[in-house]
């Protein structure tokens, strides 16, 4: 039990976490999130700790808006592995490939304009690679298992 409650904190909070900074500090004020911190009361502090940290001057345009789809594919696919005991198998798998899936899914979907969206090529390859960085974890984490590793 211990060891699955590392393994969130590590694989699955803290990069949704990071993501979520992400889009607090870096991303346009228009998306339909900051409506809600609108609504919470949180958007005036925000705004301030996004004008006084301006980190969009130090990071690059690819971390602003390609890593969250990279993070949220490889925590939710890492998530999936906990919840299936670390087990890659035929019938795990098809649970596994579903945060890729999806992911490739809605950038194809914003390509043909099905739904909003800018269709981007690295999205797409990113949400490709978290899959399969969460896949390589879970596996990693299956075999060290067996030998009482971790």
């Amino acid at each position: 039990m211990k060891r699955t409650i590392v393994h969130i904190i590590l694989f699955v909070l803290t990069p949704i976490i990071f993501g979520g900074l992400i889009y607090l500090l870096t991303r346009p004020d228009s998306l339909l999130m900051f409506d809600w911190l609108k609504k919470i009361g949180l958007a005036e502090n925000i705004a301030i700790i996004r004008s006084e940290l301006r980190i969009n001057d130090l990071l690059q345009n690819w971390v602003i808006y390609n890593s969250p789809a990279w993070i949220w594919t490889f925590s939710l696919t890492v998530l999936l592995g906990i919840i299936w005991n670390y087990k890659i198998n035929k019938d795990s798998l098809t649970i596994l490939l579903i945060p890729s899936f999806l992911g490739v899914l809605s950038e194809i979907f914003q390509k043909t304009e099905f739904i909003n969206g800018t269709f981007d090529f690295i999205d797409l390859f990113l949400y490709l690679i978290g899959g399969i960085s969460g896949l390589l974890i879970i596996k990693s984490i299956n075999y060290k298992h067996k030998f009482n590793v971790i």
